[in-house]
């Protein structure tokens, strides 16, 4: 079919790619001193009073990929056991791992996160109780956690993917989403994505103060992926704190900074690189219709697969124009179904068109991005958007980045090619 609605058929002559190096800020910490940040302040006489003996601490891990997420989990757990206390872990990413508990506790054992490994409980529940109502939503929580003596989230804070606010990913959301298990995150969901950026604060600041939270352990990441920093916050300053660690995050979020673009092939999408799959804040591409600023201008996006780590959950796929046959076969029409619906943005899992390979999805890509021929094409290809270093541009891209100090140009120099099932070789 595509041989007969492509001008030329699958045949084009490729652009030749260059491999180039993005800089960014590249502050980060190793774990030698993440261990010693959480001993010094959580044995802060401030934080330390919180903790006596025999208390039954809920840790609150969510599904996110943070880096070192398995080491930080286990030294709070090491930490809180030398105090005398009983540390569990309670799975929080709402809907998540097919809104089940064995699906939560896979999740967190594809990041190295068993009860084998942290040495304590994980209390998969997914049964929650009421905790009140705010502005006419009700508020759940999960109930292992309510009935704890002491809640702890930990958690990355980051941009959103689907809407802007004060406070985006982290704290207050874990506690008021995350926490909420299948329920309480598909009851705020139902309030929509406009209205997160007043009520994801209020339902946290709620919870906070009627659930025996403690403080939070808050993750910053630089733009390579690697852990900035790390804070103790406790929840009288969750409201103050959260926005200053936004900021910061947004400092550091990886772009791409190149524009415009007339095809961008995404190797790889997943849950474990964005809660959209690829994020919108690098593509300016979002289900909820958000407006993102300084994204590049992209005419068509190509994805050629799944990660291993989203365990068939293809949301984000819908922002995506073309795909390949591998990707689609790998998606789990039930896992994917019960995130967007409980997210309520069905265009996140809409399907772009199926193409049979990578060779064919290049062809449509290429021939259909632009009036510009395939060879003189503005092309971009990464590996996902969550690892934005080191990536391929075509050499009309490379030779406008030469006098740019964000890039380095490499020598690696070479044309697409495909293996005889016409997926690319390199």
């Amino acid at each position: 079919m595509t041989m007969a609605i492509l001008e030329g058929g699958l045949d084009f002559d490729s652009p030749i790619m260059v491999k180039v190096h993005q800089h960014f800020d590249s502050t980060r910490i190793d774990q030698a001193e993440i261990r010693q940040i959480l001993r010094d302040r959580i044995c802060d006489p401030a934080i330390k009073r919180m903790i006596k003996p025999d208390m039954n601490i809920a840790l609150a891990v969510g599904s996110r990929g943070i880096r070192h997420l398995d080491f930080i989990v286990r030294t709070v757990v090491d930490i809180l056991r030398e105090m005398g206390a009983k540390p569990f872990i309670v799975p929080s990413m709402g809907s998540h791992g097919g809104a089940t508990p064995e699906g939560q506790k896979g999740v967190l054992r594809h990041y190295g996160i068993t009860e084998e490994t942290m040495g304590i409980p994980i209390e998969a529940s997914m049964e929650t109780l009421e905790l009140g109502v705010v502005d006419d939503v009700p508020v759940y929580i999960s109930r292992p956690a309510y009935e704890s003596d002491l809640i702890i989230p930990i958690c990355r804070v980051k941009p959103h993917t689907d809407f802007k606010g004060r406070v985006e990913s982290g704290i207050y959301k874990m506690l008021a989403i995350g926490l909420g298990k299948h329920k309480g995150a598909a009851t705020i969901h139902k309030a929509g994505f406009p209205a997160f950026a007043t009520l994801i604060p209020k339902i946290g600041q709620f919870i906070a103060d009627h659930a025996p939270v403690g403080f939070a352990v808050s993750i910053i990441e630089n733009s390579y992926d690697e852990v900035e920093s790390v804070h103790i916050v406790p929840k009288e300053r969750i409201a103050t704190e959260e926005p200053k660690l936004l900021m910061r995050a947004k400092q550091l979020l990886a772009k791409i900074n190149i524009d415009p673009i007339d095809l961008l092939i995404v190797d790889q999408i997943g849950k474990d690189i964005s809660g959209e799959g690829m994020d919108p804040n690098v593509t300016g591409r979002s289900p909820a219709g958000v407006a993102f600023e300084d994204v590049p201008q992209i005419k068509r996006i190509a994805v050629l697969d799944l990660t291993k780590e989203t365990h068939g959950n293809a949301s984000g796929i819908g922002m995506a124009d073309v795909t390949t046959r591998r990707c689609f076969e790998k998606i789990d029409l039930q896992v994917t179904y019960a995130n967007v619906i409980t997210a309520g943005v069905f265009d996140s899992c809409k399907i772009p068109m199926i193409l049979e390979n990578d060779k064919e999805l290049l062809a449509v890509g290429l021939k259909a991005a632009t009036l510009t021929p395939p060879d003189q094409a503005r092309v971009v290809r990464i590996q996902d958007t969550l690892h934005l270093s080191e990536f391929w541009v075509s050499a009309n891209i490379a030779e406008s980045l030469k006098h740019d100090p964000r890039f380095t140009i490499t020598n690696e120099r070479r044309p697409f090619t495909f293996d005889e099932n016409g997926n690319l070789t390199w």
